[in-house]
C-alpha cells in the first residue's frame, strides 16, 4: 500500500512522535440537561495530554483540549491522557467537524471521511411556532453530527431548509430525535429532487445566473455556501452536463479549509 500510494500521502504510524487524531462521530444533547455536544476523536499517534494545544487543520486554528472524557454508557470520567488507538470525546467544540483533523504537527492532515451522495430530499416544517426555537436548535445540531445534509435554495425568502439523505431511514431517524430529545412537532413534505451535484469551489453566485437549468433543476448552497444543482431525475441531470460540457461537477462536496 506504501508503494502504491500518491507521493504526497504517507501513513502515519502510532510511534510518529507527533499527537494526531480524526474526529469520526459527533453526538448531540447526550446530556439533555446542558445540551451538550461531544466530538469523539480517534488518538493515531502521539500521545493526547488534557490542556495540550493542537492546530484544527480544517479552520486552521489553534485549539486548547481542556474538556476531555471517556464514556461508557452513561458514565463519563475525566481523560488526562490517551495514546495511539484510544477513542476520546471533546465537549465545548462547535466549530469541529466529522473528519476533521486535530495535530501538534501542522504538516499532517488526513483524508476525510467519504460521505455518500444523497439520493432522497425532504422538506422539515414545524406547525407549532411556539415550539420554533426547540426545532431550529435540535435541527441545527442534529445537522452537525451528520444525520442528514442541508441546502438552501437560491432566490428564495423561505427560511425552511432543503434536508438530504441516501435514504429514508436518516429522515425517520432526525424526525424521532427532534420529537422526542426537542419536544418539536415535525410536519414532512417531500421535495422534487432525486440528484445533487457540487459545482467547483468558488463558484460565484451571479455565474449561476448564466447557465441554463432543465425543467425542475434548481441551485442551492450547502452549509459550507459551496453551490450544487439539484435535478428532478437523471435524465435532467445528464442534459445539463450535455449542455455544460465545460462545467465539472461533483458527487461530494469539496474538502474543507
Amino acid at each position: 500500500m506504501a508503494d502504491s500510494a500518491p507521493a504526497e500521502k504517507r501513513f502515519i504510524e502510532p510511534d510518529f512522535p507527533a499527537f494526531s487524531g480524526f474526529i469520526f462521530k459527533i453526538q448531540a444533547n447526550m446530556d439533555p440537561k446542558h445540551r451538550d455536544r461531544i466530538a469523539f476523536v480517534r488518538v493515531v499517534s502521539g500521545r493526547f495530554q488534557r490542556d495540550m494545544t493542537v492546530t484544527h487543520m480544517q479552520s486552521g486554528k489553534k485549539v486548547r483540549l481542556s474538556s476531555s472524557h471517556k464514556l461508557f454508557g452513561n458514565e463519563r470520567e475525566t481523560v488526562d491522557e490517551a495514546y495511539p488507538g484510544d477513542i476520546i470525546g471533546l465537549v465545548g467544540h462547535d466549530g469541529f467537524g466529522i473528519g476533521d483533523t486535530l495535530t501538534t504537527d501542522a504538516s499532517l492532515r488526513y483524508d476525510e471521511i467519504p460521505r455518500f451522495t444523497p439520493e432522497v430530499f425532504e422538506y422539515f416544517h414545524n406547525p407549532n411556532t411556539a415550539k420554533f426555537k426547540q426545532f431550529r436548535q435540535g435541527l441545527d445540531q442534529l445537522l452537525l453530527e451528520g444525520v442528514a445534509q442541508a441546502f438552501h435554495l437560491k432566490d428564495t425568502a423561505s427560511r425552511v431548509p432543503l434536508l438530504a439523505a441516501v435514504g429514508p431511514l436518516q429522515f425517520e431517524v432526525l424526525q424521532y430525535r427532534l420529537e422526542t430529545e426537542y419536544n418539536a412537532e415535525i410536519r414532512r413534505e417531500t421535495a422534487p429532487f432525486t440528484a445533487v451535484r457540487w459545482l467547483p469551489e468558488g463558484t460565484p453566485a451571479e455565474l449561476l445566473d448564466t447557465l441554463s437549468l432543465p425543467t425542475g433543476g434548481r441551485f442551492a448552497f450547502d452549509l459550507a455556501s459551496n453551490a450544487v444543482a439539484l435535478f428532478p431525475s437523471d435524465w435532467a441531470l445528464s442534459y445539463f452536463e450535455k449542455n455544460h460540457p465545460d462545467l465539472p461537477l461533483a458527487p461530494e462536496p469539496p474538502m474543507k479549509g
